[in-house]
């Protein structure tokens, strides 16, 4: 489900759709973006704590300059570790790192340590000679020790005499949920053309940024998100990519009349049959403006029950590969002497 859809689908469990299709006042699209928003961040940290490794993205540094928040990442250079810094900035979107890579030699390992830690220090300190030049020379083997600081910054010891390009695997952070229906618009296989739209200015972002955004034509001019136009048992087209206010890329081809109103909608970055778990916390924090004590009761009980759903498929998933044991336990030694 996509935004819009999770709007009616929220406001109908708290019967804010009225008969005939007609919206309720009592939440504006603007609180139904900021609430879904919201359940949107608290369901997909659950989700992503139950299966680890969700959402992982791989950048290398031979990797294109891509745009992210308005500030354009270069890896070709802010991914390659030189003589010169024992730091690199991390990639705009960047939430949590899971593995480092060195392209140039696998034999180099990267460990997580403690900047303010004595090892650290010292590895740092006794990493140059007394001319202020860096010793170590030979990267075959090597043990770098880092630790990310501030929000984006990861620092790295001993410093090294030559380049060293790297792979990053990182959890990236989830956009808010945005949507758009200013202007028109007109379809000709995947390309999508606007006329007076604002795509990228109301900060939308597609498939090509790991995030999803999806189309909804409409038969008049937009009302209110949630209206009894958009239907709950339909699926919409998918948005590739964004490349301007007024130009995107469909990932199925259709034909559009020039002039056909609309809403272009983001969707979560998580699986369909959690779509409907995030619409039900909606609306739980939906009726924080009518019963606070029932909100705070039905929203606890619907996370319970949430995190209950999701935790054993994860479970079952990961107990495939075989379990990590001592060798005697393995080969079925007592374990005594």
């Amino acid at each position: 489900m996509n935004l819009a859809q999770i709007a009616k689908k929220s406001r109908l469990g708290v019967d804010a759709i009225l008969p005939g299709g007609t919206v309720s006042g009592q939440w504006g699209d603007e609180e139904m973006v900021d609430l879904i928003t919201s359940a949107y961040e608290e369901v997909w940290r659950r989700y992503r704590l139950a299966r680890k490794k969700w959402g992982l993205l791989t950048l290398k540094q031979s990797d294109a300059a891509f745009t992210r928040d308005g500030e354009t990442y270069t890896p070709t250079t802010a991914l390659q570790i030189t003589s010169s810094s024992n730091r690199i900035t991390l990639p705009p979107d960047f939430g949590e790192l899971t593995r480092i890579l060195c392209l140039d030699d696998r034999s180099v390992r990267f460990i997580p340590a403690d900047m303010e830690g004595y090892h650290f220090i010292d590895s740092e300190q006794g990493g140059y000679d007394d001319l202020n030049s860096v010793l170590t020379s030979a990267m075959g083997g090597l043990n770098l020790y880092y630790d990310i600081i501030a929000a984006r910054t990861l620092i790295f010891t001993p410093p090294v005499a030559t380049s060293l390009n790297l792979q990053l695997d990182y959890v990236p952070l989830k956009r808010p949920l945005y949507y758009t229906a200013a202007g028109t618009i007109s379809q000709t296989g995947t390309a999508l053309t606007g006329t007076g739209t604002t795509w990228v200015t109301d900060g939308l972002v597609t498939e090509d940024t790991g995030n999803a955004a999806e189309l909804i034509t409409l038969p008049g001019a937009f009302t209110t998100l949630g209206a009894a136009t958009v239907r709950l048992d339909r699926d919409y087209p998918r948005v590739a990519a964004l490349t301007a206010d007024t130009t995107a890329t469909m990932v199925a081809s259709a034909t559009i009349a020039g002039g056909t109103n609309y809403i272009m909608a983001m969707a979560p970055a998580l699986p369909r049959d959690v779509h409907r778990w995030l619409a039900e916390y909606v609306s739980a924090l939906m009726l924080k403006k009518i019963n606070p004590e029932l909100a705070e009761k039905y929203g606890a009980d619907l996370l319970t029950r949430f995190d209950e759903s999701v935790r054993p498929t994860a479970g079952r998933r990961q107990g495939q590969e075989s379990p990590v044991t001592e060798d005697a336990e393995e080969f079925g030694a007592s374990g005594t002497v």
